[in-house]
């Protein structure tokens, strides 16, 4: 799931087109393609993500640098994952926290929290809702994943506001992957309409001029990507340890997890055992807090109000750069061992 998380960041180049925009809604309308973009790479996983042990983390730094990304795992119960992403351009932060639902063959899962996009050239605040997904035909038929619901968007600075509708795929796939949508000025004027596909592309129209533009499409998948879990070449390298890496990253890390590993190189018998292991370890150290009269406390989030959502967040503490450049991870908990 941190990996997952860190999935929203694929199409990160969208904000930094955003924040070299001189026009509001245009800049809300590449963040708006830059969180529609993820649902590309949602076709065909059916897999469910492995569960991250309380305290587990993730980092992630593109080949190019231009952004950094790190997230925890900050609470078990309910399972709620916090990830922050900043570059020269944007900050991004959300969290996993969600409750799901069970409805005829199929289990809804709705995002809780809200996500947020700082454009730091124009000092624009931007929120934004994450859709329902749906797992379908879980009894009979071919299973499917379907992406629902609205996703609305505010600039808290400038006062524009967006929205994307999901449509819910009917019978005979009438519906499936498409979108629309429209872009407000502070005056509530659409200055764009969006019209789109989760499986193809995201386009604005311009009211006024009628003028179309192609925002995203999906990028290029690897020729293999169906017989590897339907990754893309983003996904499929986030698990990737390589030797230069390994001195700089603390222990929690998830690319050290042994069940992970295990189950990447085909040892499904190891990767059970191991993952029971590290359940049960996870189990002592939660009943150690409790006869101490203690709770786990996030080493990188701290759980915050939100005046601007009138919400409960995880907000970054920061610090993990600049122990990471030190290579002091000291006070890491021991998960895997």
């Amino acid at each position: 799931m941190l990996q997952r998380l860190c999935e929203q960041l694929e199409y990160a180049e969208y904000l930094k087109k955003a924040n070299h925009e001189s026009d509001s809604c245009m800049r809300l309308a590449w963040c708006m393609a830059f969180t529609f973009a993820p649902m590309y790479s949602m076709i065909g996983r059916l897999k469910k993500p492995f569960n991250p042990i309380l305290g587990e983390t993730f980092e992630y730094v593109p080949v190019d640098g231009s952004f950094k990304f790190i997230s925890e795992q900050v609470s078990h119960h309910p399972p709620i994952s916090a990830g922050h992403a900043h570059s020269d351009d944007f900050i991004w932060y959300a969290d996993t926290a969600f409750k799901s639902s069970f409805g005829a063959g199929s289990l809804e899962v709705t995002p809780l929290g809200t996500s947020h996009i700082i454009l730091k050239k124009h000092e624009d605040h931007i929120t934004y809702k994450r859709p329902t997904v749906a797992a379908c035909n879980l009894v009979f038929g071919n299973m499917y994943i379907d992406n629902i619901g609205e996703m609305p968007f505010t600039n808290h600075k400038t006062g524009d506001t967006g929205l994307i509708i999901l449509k819910k795929r009917g019978w005979g796939g009438k519906g499936a992957y498409e979108a629309e949508g429209w872009i407000k000025d502070k005056n509530g004027n659409v200055r764009f309409n969006i019209v789109g596909r989760w499986d193809s592309y995201f386009k604005i129209i311009d009211t006024t001029t009628k003028k179309e533009m192609t925002l995203s499409t999906p990028y290029p998948k690897p020729p293999d990507y169906e017989a590897q879990y339907s990754f893309g070449n983003f996904t499929r390298q986030l698990n990737y340890l390589h030797t230069g890496l390994v001195p700089f990253l603390p222990p929690t890390d998830c690319r050290f997890r042994p069940d992970q590993r295990a189950l990447e190189y085909g040892n499904e018998e190891l990767a059970a055992n191991e993952k029971f292991r590290l359940e049960e370890k996870q189990r002592a150290r939660r009943k150690e807090l409790q006869a101490a009269g203690e709770t786990h406390k996030p080493r990188w989030f701290v759980e915050k109000f939100d005046e601007l959502t009138q919400e409960k967040i995880y907000v970054y503490i920061g610090g993990y750069w600049e122990s990471r450049e030190q290579r002091q991870f000291t006070d890491a908990l021991d998960l895997f061992t």
